[in-house]
């Protein structure tokens, strides 16, 4: 069988609720057949096929003791599902925007966006924005094809009270008539990229990330939420555009 054959075989073994459930339950602890048919409702012999079968792919084992366990390749296989999992949920959303813009290898890490809700509107909704910035404590990370100018009083007393602000901004971006940046300091530092394409805003606390529509223009419809996998994907995506990025004083 060749490598597309073995991954058809793996996807249709894969492709049954039960088995997937099979597969779960193995996953938190080792389950004998009897537990197995017991939790899952389903009769010994259904059971036992489905086991069977998850065998056969090699992604379950039994152990000497009559217990299933998942197999170094079953833990494997599943770890990278909720990246398929999330991609699939939100099929709408990347069907009209482009995930390509970010660097691969965040690409590859997609299903840490998973516990991220879809619909934050970062900047059309500035009341959610301006709540978010208020909370926080430490620090303040923007990168924006715009400058937030509703948010400005926000981060201003944020920076007053000690919170770190990063701003990243097009290389050829002019602040808007009369709007005054806040001076470069130790807390407000600010960089440049000749094109941003992605848009995050972000406290230690929360993250918003949105990514370009098709045609290439941010319609600031994206992910956003504080669990710690999806802030962390959000963080370090922030801090390779950041390393990227290079220091240039905006003036008006």
């Amino acid at each position: 069988m060749n490598a597309a054959g073995h991954l058809c075989s793996l996807l249709f073994e894969l492709s049954s609720n039960e088995r997937m459930n099979v597969l779960s339950h193995i996953q938190r602890k080792k389950l004998k057949l009897s537990q197995i048919s017991k939790e899952l409702d389903m009769t010994v012999t259904e059971t036992s096929r489905h086991l069977e079968r998850l065998n056969k792919a090699r992604l379950i084992q039994k152990e000497a003791d009559g217990t299933y366990c998942l197999t170094s390749f079953g833990q494997l296989t599943l770890s990278l599902l909720p990246g398929l999992d999330f991609v699939t949920r939100n099929m709408d959303y990347f069907l009209e925007h482009d995930i390509f813009c970010i660097p691969y290898e965040f690409i590859g890490r997609i299903g840490e966006l998973a516990e991220g809700g879809l619909g934050a509107c970062a900047l059309r909704n500035i009341d959610e924005v301006g709540m978010m910035l208020r909370e926080a404590q430490e620090y303040i990370w923007i990168l924006s094809d715009q400058i937030l100018t509703g948010a400005g009083p926000i981060v201003g007393e944020r920076v007053k009270s000690g919170v770190e602000l990063r701003v990243i901004l097009p290389d050829d971006l002019v602040p808007p008539p009369g709007y005054k940046l806040l001076p470069s300091s130790a807390r407000v530092q600010r960089k440049v990229l000749a094109k941003v394409e992605v848009v995050i805003i972000m406290t230690e606390k929360v993250a918003t990330l949105c990514l370009p529509n098709l045609r290439g223009k941010t319609d600031y419809t994206g992910f956003g939420g504080g669990d710690p996998r999806f802030h962390k994907f959000v963080k370090d995506l922030y801090l390779h555009y950041w390393d990227k990025a290079r220091p240039r004083p905006i003036t008006a």
